[in-house]
């Protein structure tokens, strides 16, 4: 997580199918319509990928009954995504002990080390740890769960709160490896030269942790956590990466997904790196650069975390325990319907606490919710690779937002209060869709339950006049061609 630190984000994703041999014959893949919109499929099918999950503890333990338990969470109430990334420190940040979080031991833990004279020994790899992983990955593919998988979480390797490299294995204090002394600064061991013995570690890394993907077709790869976040990385930085990761799939006989997560992107500077890649990931939803990036690189979206801001505390959801309420549930909801209607695919979500301090059974509203979203995307997924944005098919919206999509099947409209805000009433009112079909269908969706109904709407020149009930908060439209 970036602290605090605001950041116009994007990152972008090279996208070839990924085998699936370990994911129920399914795989990730970016698919081309038949007007040559680019969208991300799973199993052949357009994919809508959201949910909050543990981003570093679930995939570190040995405890698969607990990842099963997450999973059958998740896909009981609709949802499939997780963010994760393999541990770079031996303890886990507890996120809600106050503004100086201490480290936490995990129960059931796995290194990628092992350990001599009572320190981390960083070049004796730890084979158990990636096999753990990739057994992780073969449980959440039963259940339908793709992964968006981080090579590096940077907060590990940054020193604003030094208790964060403090931890670190490659920190020269916490291992036995003479090698390391040269790059006391997690910078210096990031941005160490490919022929460096920290670029070679690195390689190694990558290598190893692409061995626990081998054969799994719900994992796309996400080089760094926020590319250039204190001066960690850079776009050079990661295409060299992806040259390792290139080598590795040719070697291995498997091609994967491979993107990076960018701090204040450059549209300019990314201009040289565009043609290498596919997919476009947004650090949070900034909905401007998601519709420029639309238009000038045509390639699907996702999104890394719950924010509904620019980064401040505030506009961070799941964060902590006195960010899982009522509201902020209502929150993510509405971000996730805008974050649709702005073209993106996958909307992710934060899962800091423990589950002991903020549990998932705390969550009451947002399992309602999901299953709500689930039903939508089950409604005008098969029309995705169809559906453009575009917010002008929307008129006299009763609501300060209002996002619109249109296709020759389908014209959608989203009604929503906006961000940070919850409990607005809105009365019964009319809004207009200008939409050609002569014969037409209204339904209307309630985010908040999931129920629909038949919707009444009149002919008004070029527009369909829609009657809309009472609401709280946002609604869906729906206008189907007959």
């Amino acid at each position: 997580m970036r602290d605090v630190l605001v950041c116009a984000s994007l990152a972008i994703v090279l996208s070839i199918p990924a085998i699936a041999s370990q994911s129920g014959g399914k795989a990730l893949t970016v698919e081309s319509s038949a007007a040559g919109k680019q969208y991300l499929a799973y199993g052949g099918k357009p994919l809508l990928a959201f949910g909050p999950g543990d981003e570093s503890r679930l995939i570190s333990r040995n405890d698969l009954e607990a990842v099963r338990r997450w999973a059958k969470w998740q896909k009981d109430d609709g949802m499939n995504l997780l963010r994760a990334y393999p541990t770079s420190v031996p303890g886990a940040i507890n996120w809600q002990t106050g503004p100086q979080p201490t480290p936490v031991q995990l129960g059931n833990a796995v290194h990628p080390f092992k350990q001599k004279d009572g320190k981390w020994d960083v070049d004796a790899w730890n084979d158990e740890y990636f096999k753990n992983m990739s057994r992780f990955f073969s449980v959440l593919a039963e259940y339908g769960i793709v992964v968006h998988l981080q090579l590096w979480q940077v907060v590990w390797f940054k020193e604003d709160k030094p208790e964060r490299w403090a931890q670190n294995y490659v920190n020269p204090v916490n291992n036995c490896n003479e090698w390391t002394r040269a790059y006391p600064h997690g910078r210096d061991y990031m941005n160490a030269p490919s022929d460096s013995a920290a670029g070679r570690h690195r390689r190694e890394w990558v290598r190893r942790v692409l061995g626990s993907v081998k054969g799994h077709g719900n994992v796309w790869i996400d080089v760094l956590n926020e590319l250039e976040n204190a001066g960690i990385g850079d776009l050079k930085w990661s295409r060299e990466v992806v040259s390792w990761i290139r080598e590795w799939e040719k070697a291995n006989g498997q091609k994967l997904l491979v993107g990076v997560d960018m701090c204040n992107y450059r549209h300019s500077a990314f201009a040289e790196f565009e043609k290498d890649y596919d997919l476009v990931i947004l650090t949070e939803l900034h909905r401007d650069e998601a519709l420029r990036a639309t238009k000038d690189f045509n390639k699907p979206i996702v999104s890394v975390r719950s924010s509904d801001g620019s980064n401040r505390m505030e506009d961070l959801l799941f964060l902590n325990s006195e960010s899982v309420g009522p509201q902020h549930q209502m929150r993510y909801r509405t971000l996730c319907y805008r974050s649709v209607f702005s073209g993106l695919q996958s909307i992710g979500a934060y899962w800091k606490p423990e589950v002991s301090e903020a549990s998932y059974a705390d969550m009451k509203d947002w399992p309602v919710y999901a299953r709500a979203l689930r039903k939508f995307w089950g409604k005008i997924g098969p029309f995705w690779p169809d559906l453009v944005v575009d917010d002008s098919v929307v008129g006299h919206a009763v609501t300060p937002h209002a996002y619109g999509m249109k296709s020759d099947r389908l014209y959608a409209a989203y009604l929503e209060c906006g961000p940070h805000t919850a409990g607005n009433q809105y009365p019964a009112s009319t809004v207009s869709i200008k939409c050609p079909f002569q014969s037409f269908r209204v339904e209307i969706l309630d985010p908040r339950t999931g129920r629909t109904r038949l919707g009444k709407g009149t002919r008004a020149g070029d527009d369909v006049a829609v009657q809309l009930p009472e609401f709280t908060d946002d609604l869906v439209v729906l206008v189907w061609r007959k």
